[in-house]
């Protein structure tokens, strides 16, 4: 088995690569993947051409991404048969956290997570451009991760080499 490497854009570091950062982009969750920046020029989107390098190499088809913040073991499988890229695992985080928390889901949490759940999905609607559109579609796992809305970066699982740990941080 070769070792896999993943793309410095993607890459989780223990030290900062800019001031205040531990990844290499800028990327609030709630946000789509049109809105990730460089750290080092927030004001200039990453360009189509970076996207669609590939995530790891040696390349691999299909990529597992796992998340111990998240309340639930949500699967994110970023998957492409020429090599998963940048934008397939982008993508696959923002799909995940999207949808639409089922009841079921709701009524495993404890109480309190629920309250603090419940704030989080009162302000993304209430700010909104379209907020009774956004009320509508009810409570998202993306609201779930509370103030986690940070990308920090992926790093390669000790326990599988086809799967990665997210992680995640809060704005300061």
């Amino acid at each position: 088995m070769s070792i896999l490497t993943l793309h410095p854009l993607l890459r989780y570091s223990q030290h900062d690569v800019a001031p205040g950062h531990c990844c290499s982009i800028l990327w609030d969750l709630r946000e789509p993947p049109i809105a990730i920046r460089h750290v080092t020029s927030i004001s200039t989107a990453i360009d189509e051409l970076e996207l669609s390098e590939h995530a790891i190499t040696p390349p691999v088809s299909s990529l597992y991404i796992q998340c111990d913040i998240l309340p639930e073991p949500w699967p994110i499988e970023a998957t492409n048969p020429y090599g998963v890229t940048i934008r397939d695992v982008l993508q696959a985080i923002y799909m995940c956290l999207q949808q639409q928390l089922r009841h079921e889901e709701w009524d495993r949490m404890a109480e309190k997570h629920r309250g603090r759940i419940s704030q989080v999905f009162d302000t993304r609607w209430r700010v909104a451009a379209e907020p009774i559109l956004v009320h509508n579609q009810g409570v998202l796992r993306v609201d779930c991760i509370l103030r986690h809305t940070l990308f920090g970066g992926l790093t390669i699982s000790p326990e599988s080499g086809d799967s990665c740990i997210l992680t995640l941080r809060c704005p300061r």
